[in-house]
């Protein structure tokens, strides 16, 4: 067998994790070969697979020494670094990377960037777990165990993202996350085992997070533990009797959790998971593909030599790939974090120069700030002057507008008759109005604090033509906080009333000298 013939099946081994076999070609090619970068780049990322990082750093010292060009300087300093990370030694490993970011910013300036490898191909809809719903149902019925045995474990981060936003688990997700108070971290990890989960060895192993994969699908879940800190929550990476720069804090603020049915059974869910969601993306609502849960996250107490060494590692991958778009994403959430990382700076803009000179789109990172939402209800009958004046106002209150547009029913009952339009032709037309982000026709009875939450409302607004209609609509909203609640000017000289009676009157055909009918 040739050397790339061993290489090649050493290769096919790792891939298919028949790790021991791969090992039995590698070890002898190492001792034969020893400063082949072929042979080392196998070795390396066998060995980081099999407990023996401590092995690598010297390893690929080695043969970073032996190398030419920044191109594969950058690569062998990364496997250096990434070798160090995984050692805990994360001075050594920031230095590595600064490295490879030093030869890939050499190679950058002189107008070459490596080629984009392709693609791997997603897997097909009816073959995808996610997409098809059986990662779903194995979430709730993983959670509904927990829950029978008193564990109160629920959905977290883009798993919660995806029920919340979308109704569903995210169709591109790659794992569940589920998140547990500290204080039955243990009675979990153990109940999730008994319930066939198996756990993963994980590179870095951390006090408050741990994965799984379930044996029969493949689908990996992540639990992570949260602890109570004051009045709020933490969690993230804990490496205990390590200093500050060693963990990743995520800090969420008190939330309650409550029961909630499934076709499983009952589960745990989080009475309000805007407050989660805000606290971890920011504005949530909108979709992001580019988020990096390590890195992104708005609620890290610290940007970290933990996460800037999670950051470098990922940034300078996706460039050793060609993936540049990827690049200038790693690079800007870098720069989010600590505007004053140069490496970050310089890196997003020669990404830009270079998709700029290739033709190529720079990606559009959303902004992370959180929305200030504002609602209302209105009838909106012949729509009019008044009513764009009003929503007009209620809009300029915050960055997003809901309107419901009440029921014919509940026009009746305030009103003891129907609006000339149906329900349905008021939506379609208050839809149609610029200042308006999103319509709604179910009509709860009231304005709640609870429901203002749920929905991540902010404001409550409303206009009143009289002092009846004022005392309705503030007993309306009376459980709100005040300064939830913003009374709007009313527009006068024009109503819905006051058209109806000008139709009936014929006013437009006798202004006009057309014939009436």
């Amino acid at each position: 067998m040739t050397l790339e013939e061993a290489l090649s099946k050493a290769k096919e081994l790792i891939v298919a994790g028949k790790l021991n076999d791969a090992d039995r070609i590698l070890e002898p090619l190492k001792s034969e070969y020893p400063q082949s970068p072929d042979v080392a780049r196998l070795w390396c990322s066998l060995a980081m697979r099999t407990g023996r990082v401590a092995d690598v750093p010297a390893y690929a010292a080695e043969i970073y020494a032996l190398v030419q060009g920044d191109f594969h300087k950058a690569h062998w300093a990364h496997v250096w670094g990434t070798a160090s990370f995984l050692s805990l030694d994360l001075p050594a490993a920031h230095a590595h990377f600064t490295d490879a970011l030093n030869h890939l910013l050499v190679l950058a300036k002189s107008g070459r960037f490596p080629p984009q490898k392709g693609q791997t191909k997603q897997p097909q809809s009816e073959t995808n777990a996610f997409a098809s719903g059986e990662a779903e149902k194995l979430l709730w019925s993983t959670c509904v165990q927990l829950a029978k045995q008193n564990i109160p474990a629920f959905p977290f981060a883009g798993t919660l993202l995806g029920l919340v936003r979308n109704g569903c688990l995210l169709d591109f997700d790659k794992d569940l996350d589920i998140a547990v108070c500290m204080e039955s971290w243990d009675a979990c990890c153990t109940a999730l085992e008994q319930a066939g989960w198996v756990r993963s060895q994980m590179r870095v192993e951390y006090a408050n997070y741990r994965d799984y994969v379930h044996p029969e699908l493949g689908i990996t879940l992540d639990v992570c533990g949260l602890q109570a800190r004051g009045k709020q929550l933490v969690g993230g990476f804990a490496l205990p009797g390590y200093p500050d720069e060693y963990q990743r804090v995520s800090v969420f603020p008190q939330f309650e959790l409550t029961q909630r049915d499934t076709d499983y059974g009952e589960v745990w869910f989080p009475r309000q998971p805007e407050k989660i969601l805000t606290a971890f993306y920011g504005d949530w609502r909108t979709p992001n593909p580019h988020w990096d849960t390590v890195v992104s996250a708005c609620n890290l107490e610290n940007f970290t030599l933990l996460v800037r060494c999670y950051a470098y590692h990922r940034l300078i991958q996706s460039w050793l790939l060609g993936d540049l778009a990827k690049v200038w994403c790693y690079a800007h959430q870098i720069a989010l974090k600590d505007p004053d990382d140069t490496f970050a700076l310089r890196s997003r803009q020669w990404m830009e120069r270079a998709m700029t000179r290739l033709n190529r789109e720079i990606p559009v990172w959303p902004k992370i700030q959180r929305q200030k939402r504002v609602y209302t209800r209105m009838v909106a009958d012949l729509f009019h002057e008044g009513h764009v004046n009003f929503l007009r106002a209620a809009r300029a209150l915050g960055t997003h507008l809901t309107v419901c547009v009440v029921s014919d029913e509940r026009v009746m009952e305030n009103k003891g008759k129907l609006p000339v339009m149906k329900q349905a032709e008021r939506a379609a037309v208050v839809a149609a109005c610029k200042y308006v982000d999103a319509v709604t026709t179910e009509t709860p009875p009231g304005v709640t604090l609870e429901f203002m939450q749920q929905h991540g409302f902010d404001i409550y607004t409303f206009a009143c033509a009289s002092e009846q209609e004022r005392r309705d609509k503030y007993q309306l909203c009376e459980s709100l906080p005040p300064e939830m609640i913003q009374e709007l000017t009313y527009t006068p000289d024009i109503s819905t009333s006051d058209l109806v009676v000008r139709v009936l009157d014929g006013v437009g055909s006798k202004e006009t000298g057309l014939k009436a009918y």
